[in-house]
């Protein structure tokens, strides 16, 4: 609602979900899915000029809602549904779905290096491995992994590296001479 928005601040607070109630219709329920649910969110810049451009446009509505159905009623989450579906489907994306978008903006934070608890905070999320296992996109190995491991093998951890022998065959072909009675 627009309650719950401010735009000097660029903030949006979470605390309620619009539901289905057999044979009462859409209400707003005074409370999101879970405990986590409850938060307050900073918004892009773009968002919050989208909206204050929006508001002095908006219908006014018993609820204060910032987007409504056509008709002026809260919007339905299952025809908001058919209607990204529909749109998505008629632009050649009908693979796409909404909670794609949710995945999407956790990878994106992720690859920013935004930690997987402040992208659980985000989504809504109590628990952060389910953030990690079903939100975060899989990575290519490690770069850090690969720095340790030429730590390891080569003493010094600089990119440039001189073509040489493995520690092993070093060792291997320094023994060989020492056997021979060769130095080196």
């Amino acid at each position: 609602t627009w309650d719950e928005l401010d735009l000097s601040a660029g903030t949006v607070e979470i605390r309620g979900t619009v539901i289905r109630v057999r044979g009462q219709g859409l209400w707003i329920k005074p409370k999101p899915k879970s405990h986590a649910g409850y938060r307050k969110l900073r918004l892009p810049s773009w968002t919050v000029e989208m909206l204050r451009c929006r508001k002095p446009h908006a219908a006014p509505n018993k609820w204060g809602a910032v987007f409504t159905s056509p008709t002026g009623l809260l919007r339905d989450p299952s025809n908001t549904q058919a209607d990204l579906r529909d749109v998505l489907q008629r632009i050649g994306y009908s693979w796409v779905t909404s909670h794609m978008f949710r995945k999407t903006a956790a990878t994106l934070l992720d690859d920013a290096g935004v930690s997987a608890r402040k992208i659980a905070d985000q989504l809504g999320q109590a628990q952060v491995s389910v953030t990690q296992d079903y939100y975060l996109g899989r990575k290519i190995a490690s770069e850090d992994a690969a720095r340790v491991l030429d730590h390891r093998q080569t003493g010094h951890s600089s990119g440039a590296h001189r073509c040489h022998q493995p520690q092993t065959a070093r060792w291997a072909a320094s023994e060989s001479r020492q056997r021979s009675g060769l130095r080196g």
